[in-house]
C-alpha cells in the first residue's frame, strides 16, 4: 500500500514540526543564564510557534473550502497519524546527546545550530514531496519549503552581522 498525503495532512505534519521546534527552543532557553542568548532562543521559539499557527489557519481554510480532511485508514498507521511523519524531521525533534544545546554555546553557535535545523526541515519537506498525493499537495510543500528557506536566509544574515 502506497502512502500519499493530501494538503490537510501535509499541513498537519508541518504544524507538528513547528510545534516541536518551538518546544525545543523554549526548553533550550532555560539552559542559558545570559539574557541575550535566552532572548535569541525565545525569538526562535516564537518564530516556530507563529509558523505553527500559520499552517493551522491554512489547514482550516483548506478544509472549509474543500471539505477535505485527514485520512483515517486503520490499515495504514502512518497515513492515519501524520504526526508520525513529523517525528522524522530531525530539525527540532531529535534530542540525542550530540544534538542538544548544553547552555554553554555562544550566539554564533546557536545561530549555526538553528540554520542547520532549518536546513534539515527543508530536506525533510523536499523528501515529503515524494509522498504528495496531488499537485496541490506539492504546491503546499513548495510554500513550506520557501518559508523555511526564508527563515534560513534571515538566520544566515543575522549570523553575518555577528
Amino acid at each position: 500500500m502506497e502512502t500519499r498525503f493530501n494538503v490537510f495532512e501535509i499541513l498537519q505534519i508541518a504544524e507538528q514540526v513547528e510545534h516541536k521546534g518551538a518546544k525545543f527552543y523554549f526548553k533550550a532557553a532555560e539552559l542559558f543564564a545570559d539574557a541575550d542568548l535566552r532572548d535569541l532562543l525565545y525569538r526562535l521559539a516564537t518564530w516556530k510557534a507563529k509558523h505553527e499557527k500559520i499552517w493551522a489557519r491554512m489547514r482550516k481554510r483548506f478544509s472549509e473550502k474543500t471539505g477535505e480532511f485527514g485520512t483515517f485508514d486503520p490499515d495504514n498507521y502512518v497515513l492515519s497519524n501524520p504526526q508520525v511523519m513529523s517525528a522524522l524531521a530531525g530539525s527540532s525533534t531529535q534530542m540525542g546527546a550530540t544534538d542538544r544545546l548544553t547552555g554553554k554555546e555562544d550566539r554564533r553557535q546557536i545561530l549555526k545550530d538553528a540554520i542547520r535545523r532549518s536546513n534539515e526541515d527543508i530536506v525533510f519537506y523536499g523528501g515529503l514531496k515524494d509522498f504528495a498525493r496531488d499537485p496541490a499537495s506539492e504546491d503546499t510543500l513548495d510554500r513550506i519549503i520557501r518559508e523555511e528557506s526564508r527563515q534560513t536566509q534571515l538566520l544566515q544574515a543575522e549570523l553575518k552581522r555577528g
